[in-house]
């Protein structure tokens, strides 16, 4: 009779085990579609970023917790892991500007610190972007050899992975390879770059090979000028109003010394966001695009004045031309 009873009670607690793991695995499926059909869509149509990170930085545990239960949403992780590194990232350039501030006031000691938190956010930037790369590699397939068969959607997915590779590379230099990512990344990502068409994914891939070729020149086709092919893919982002290659163009601009260069890129992105608007259905990439140009030229303006570029000041630098008297704004005499 004891027997029977404990047998029956162990049967019982499978059954109900069971039955929660169905419900779980059900929950999951729903949840994955739903973030990549509803949520991660609405997030790109989207201007806020500090909501988008929150989200992202929030949820991607969550939902990458069901994969216990089923399988893993690489295309959805590749999107989350890229956004999750981008705000990491901007958390480690805030840090920048701090050491920049503490160095101009000889406060050695907060230099120091923040020069410390900074490289632990790219740290963590690397981390967050090589699990995007990871995920797009586990969807896809390793970039660099054979292009696989996609249509538009998975393109997109594809694409987001590559620039989330180059970025990991990027990250980890900047955090002192911290994370470990391999190096040949870069170069598979610049590869697999050349699968989709430039043209139609905002000049990015167009922009990644150009960005590589100046700074490995020989290893441009002959009679090829990067520079000249960064400002035409930059162009092709102004059009379709998806700026990430001008980011690109500027990143690079700002790695080369070549200061005029750098401000002539800065300029144009500015007058491009105000004259073209962002796209509707993926306006959060475009916003993202300008906090990476405004965060090279709040470096430059705080190495230069002590403080960030000035409110709608985007595009202008501390040593231009002065404004004739006609020209100027009331808050400007009140001050802030």
């Amino acid at each position: 009779m004891y027997q029977s009873i404990r047998a029956l009670l162990v049967a019982a607690i499978l059954i109900t085990m069971t039955g929660c793991s169905s419900i779980y695995r059900t929950t999951g499926w729903f949840a994955y579609d739903y973030s990549e059909s509803y949520a991660m869509p609405y997030v790109m149509k989207t201007d806020d970023t500090d909501m988008g990170c929150a989200m992202s930085e929030a949820m991607t545990p969550m939902l990458l917790s069901f994969s216990e239960l089923t399988w893993s949403p690489d295309r959805l992780a590749t999107t989350m892991y890229m956004q999750a590194g981008a705000c990491a990232e901007a958390k480690a350039n805030e840090e920048g500007l701090t050491y920049l501030r503490a160095y101009k006031a000889q406060n050695i000691a907060e230099a120091k610190d923040a020069r410390i938190r900074q490289k632990r956010l790219f740290s963590v930037a690397a981390q967050r972007q090589y699990k995007g790369y990871k995920h797009m590699v586990s969807e896809f397939g390793e970039p660099g050899e054979e292009c696989p068969d996609m249509d538009k959607e998975e393109e997109f997915f594809w694409m987001l992975g590559l620039v989330s590779g180059l970025q990991a590379v990027m990250s980890d230099v900047r955090g002192q390879g911290e994370v470990g990512v391999p190096k040949d990344i870069a170069m598979k990502s610049v590869r697999g770059s050349q699968c989709i068409d430039a043209k139609r994914w905002w000049g990015i891939p167009k922009a990644m090979q150009a960005a590589v070729w100046t700074m490995m020149p020989d290893n441009a086709p002959e009679g090829v000028d990067p520079w000249q092919e960064l400002k035409e893919a930059s162009v092709m982002a102004e059009n379709s109003g998806i700026r990430l290659a001008q980011a690109i163009e500027v990143i690079t601009a700002a790695g080369s010394g070549d200061d005029e260069r750098l401000r002539d890129a800065i300029r144009r992105h500015a007058e491009s966001v105000k004259n073209t608007p962002s796209s509707k259905e993926y306006r959060m990439l475009d916003i993202v695009a300008t906090q990476q140009v405004m965060a090279v030229s709040d470096r430059l303006w705080t190495e230069a004045t002590g403080s960030r570029t000035p409110i709608g000041g985007l595009g202008t630098f501390w040593d231009d031309a002065a404004p004739s008297a006609d020209a100027l704004n009331i808050d400007d005499l009140l001050g802030d």
